[in-house]
């Protein structure tokens, strides 16, 4: 019997953050994140809708979320000289 790992919104946001592609986009879902942290779907549905509701990601479509305050990485930047 599998052990599951009790987790939270800010555990979801920080799997997430670290899944995200480099646009802040996450190809995910509610099964996914019940899998990685062996929960309930609907449990994890839960998680990403607080998520929503703390204006964390927002719902692009049904696998498809972007990180909200996604950082902004260096090499986004033009170089001024």
């Amino acid at each position: 019997m599998r052990r599951k790992k009790c987790f939270d919104w800010e555990q979801a946001f920080h799997f997430i953050w670290q899944n995200a592609g480099r646009d802040g986009i996450w190809q995910g879902n509610a099964a996914s994140l019940a899998k990685e942290f062996d929960d309930l779907e609907d449990e994890a549905e839960s998680v990403l809708d607080e998520l929503r509701e703390r204006r964390l990601i927002e719902k692009l479509d049904a696998r498809t979320y972007f990180l909200s305050k996604w950082r902004e990485t260096e090499d986004t930047h033009c170089n001024e000289e």
